[in-house]
């Protein structure tokens, strides 16, 4: 009995933890998105990262907690081959959108962070030397907010996909 009440715990934070952090990174690329091309690119520059660093202490926990419940659920389901598949499926999506995240977008960031005099730009400098493009400009700064959001609709697809095998995974051992 006490495995299963911590099994409908675990998955319901794998569900409910993975479809908010979709749901947060589709209001960025919608609403903020449409909200940022709406701007001059010089003043995207200046509103970007403290709107964004505002959002972001928002979603940070639904992109820790999201691997907490899928981990654990799969190992309980583990031995169910047809589930250990779908949970796998979600723990490799998480792993693209991190690797997304950690070599895309904070690179980005960074930049943009930089580019209004944050003491983050400087304080992960790290992310800078990784960077895809330099220091943000007025001359390159359309280019930057368009590489920002062309690169944030791979990222949508990708947390809409792990909600869907999370729960295609609960699916699957409920038929069994």
């Amino acid at each position: 009995m006490l495995p299963d009440i911590y099994r409908g715990r675990l998955n319901a934070l794998a569900i409910f933890s993975s479809a908010a952090f979709f749901g947060a990174n589709l209001f960025i690329g919608l609403s903020m998105g449409i909200y940022w091309l709406s701007l001059p690119p010089t003043e995207f520059v200046a509103q970007f990262f403290p709107q964004f660093s505002r959002f972001l202490y928002t979603i940070m926990p639904l992109f820790l907690l999201m691997p907490l419940g899928v981990i654990l659920s799969a190992r309980f389901d583990w031995h169910i081959v047809p589930v250990r598949r779908n949970w796998v499926i979600a723990l490799w999506l998480y792993l693209a959108i991190s690797l997304i995240t950690l070599f895309f977008h904070m690179p980005l960031n960074v930049r943009l962070a930089a580019a209004i005099g944050s003491p983050v730009g400087d304080t992960l400098d790290f992310y800078k030397a990784i960077a895809l493009v330099g220091p943000v400009s007025e001359e390159n700064a359309a280019s930057i907010r368009s590489i920002w959001l062309l690169g944030h609709i791979p990222r949508v697809l990708i947390t809409l996909a792990i909600p869907f095998y999370v729960l295609r995974a609960l699916f699957a051992r409920t038929a069994l």
